[in-house]
């Protein structure tokens, strides 16, 4: 029988380590946004009677939810056998000198140094730097993301994920939807029947439809996540500083200008302001 795959690296809480304060953290965030939309749905109800409170809720609850939909919108996966073997040890030394563990680790495909930040509980490292970056690099990119969510720091990485994953979610909605039309409309040509032609018609209309009524609430979250980008900064120097105080700033910097000297088009001028922000920290 084969053994089942761990969905932690490693598995269990070992004792002694602290559980963080990153539960009461969510926690007070969700407290003070359901004091907030109980407030305007008790003003919406004189301006909207009956629906306008309900459709605030219904918007706040999509928000709540929204973390619960990360696989897909983000593509993350489990950690294949190669990318494994590497992570495991990296991974554990990681979560030692941080004083945590419990944190899922998951993949995602991308040629980038540093990952998404899919939800509270799951740190994502990219499929670049599982498999191409020297122990030492992979240790500090992992402490990288893990910084983003200890402790407080869990709190803008929650908030991130509330305003940014409604827009992934919708993209992936009409990319599921459009998606089949093309090979649908191919194999009709080759059928070369009228039931195969119907099919595609039938199709594109559900997908012209969800599109128009998604096309509102699409872009309000597209705005949405343009406001939050313009803010990730912030969040990558706080989790640099985390790497750092754990003891994996040289490894970083190192790791950083690896990627600056191996980057195909052009000088990454983002890389190279956090490569220097990441050395006046070392002093």
């Amino acid at each position: 029988m084969d053994e089942p795959v761990q969905r932690y690296l490693p598995p269990g809480r070992p004792q002694g380590t602290p559980s963080g304060r990153a539960g009461v953290a969510i926690g007070l965030v969700v407290a003070i946004e359901g004091v907030v939309v109980a407030a305007v749905a008790f003003g919406l109800r004189s301006i909207w009677p009956g629906w306008g409170a309900l459709a605030l809720i219904v918007f706040w609850g999509i928000l709540l939810l929204a973390p619960l939909t990360a696989r897909r919108s983000y593509g993350y996966r489990e950690p294949d056998e190669a990318e494994r073997a590497r992570l495991e040890h990296a991974w554990r030394y990681v979560q030692h000198h941080a004083g945590v563990s419990g944190y899922r680790l998951v993949v995602v495909e991308s040629d980038g140094l540093n990952a998404c930040r899919p939800s509270v509980r799951t740190v994502a490292v990219t499929s670049h730097s599982a498999r191409e970056l020297p122990p030492g690099g992979l240790a500090a990119v992992l402490a990288h993301e893990l910084g983003h969510l200890q402790g407080w720091r869990a709190v803008p990485a929650f908030v991130h994920a509330q305003v940014t994953l409604p827009h992934r979610v919708l993209q992936w909605a009409l990319r599921t939807v459009w998606s089949p039309i093309g090979p649908m409309w191919k194999r009709a040509v080759e059928w070369h029947r009228p039931i195969g032609f119907l099919g595609v018609f039938l199709l594109a209309a559900v997908a012209v439809v969800m599109t128009v009524v998604v096309a509102l609430p699409a872009a309000f979250a597209y705005a949405a996540s343009l406001g939050a980008r313009l803010l990730s900064a912030a969040g990558e120097a706080r989790a640099d500083a985390a790497a750092v105080r754990m003891g994996f700033g040289a490894d970083l910097v190192a790791a950083v200008e690896h990627r600056i000297e191996h980057q195909p088009d052009g000088l990454p001028l983002p890389l190279v302001r956090r490569a220097q922000a990441l050395r006046r920290r070392l002093g």
